[in-house]
């Protein structure tokens, strides 16, 4: 039988010391994607372009997922950064699937990973061997941002229709995306004041000047940014023209 609203998961990944209101990532979800990337020889922290490989478990995991949860639910869907990577490969199970990308300025992004490893380092949650990297490789945050977000433009680009883009900070100022998302792909999901579920202390928004190391990446930053402000302006225009929301 089908369930009425938008489910998210059976077991979401909960609070942390530097996500108090949890993180919301399905760990069933997420799981599969840390395997998929450690059979690959990887792990989150993911700074370069690959082309993953996977096995027949691996889809095998995709497939039962994708069947169990299409059969219980009418509209259900995951939240995890690492779908970034592998968004191409969740499209060929799943066509009709429509992607939400919810993209951040990348000072904002490498502060916060930096700070979360700093945190973590100075309570004692991990090896400073293992905990290091960002110290170890200075622009590893950077390139992790661009891998990502150049993985999102990518997809977004072959499916404009299935892909609706907003900017952290459309959310912060009250941006009414259940609104939108409804009269885009007609979700009918329970429209909520966007001051009542998003924490706006968690994200400050303080950007400031972003290190650079390697030189050769700051064009490329400036490009996936631009590109990225352009996918939000079409999501602005989108609200305006043909939704009426202005």
């Amino acid at each position: 039988m089908h369930r009425a609203g938008l489910f998210l998961g059976y077991d979401l990944l909960g609070a942390t010391f530097s996500n108090p209101n949890g993180h919301f990532e399905d760990a069933e979800v997420v799981e599969l994607h840390e395997r998929i990337l450690a059979d690959n020889g990887r792990t989150w922290r993911v700074g370069e372009h690959f082309v993953p490989v996977l096995t027949d478990s691996h889809w095998l995991t995709m497939r039962r997922l994708a069947e169990q949860r299409n059969a219980e639910h009418e509209v259900w869907g995951f939240k995890d950064p690492r779908v970034c990577l592998f968004l191409p490969l969740w499209k060929h199970l799943l066509p009709r699937a429509r992607v939400l990308l919810v993209y951040r300025h990348f000072a904002e992004a490498t502060r916060s990973l930096a700070r979360r490893q700093a945190q973590e380092i100075f309570l004692g949650r991990g090896s400073r061997e293992e905990l290091g990297h960002f110290w170890r490789e200075p622009d590893l945050a950077l390139r992790m941002w661009l891998t990502h977000n150049e993985a999102l433009l990518s997809f977004a680009l072959a499916h404009p229709e299935d892909t609706l883009a907003v900017s952290l900070d459309m959310i912060r100022d009250g941006f009414p995306l259940v609104r939108v998302l409804n009269a885009r792909w007609g979700l009918g999901l329970k429209e909520i004041p966007t001051e009542q579920v998003f924490d706006s202390r968690l994200t400050s928004g303080q950007r400031g000047k972003q290190p650079v190391s390697d030189r050769r990446l700051i064009g490329r930053v400036k490009t996936v940014w631009k590109e990225l402000e352009r996918l939000g302006e079409r999501t602005q225009r989108c609200v305006e023209e043909e939704i009426g929301l202005a």
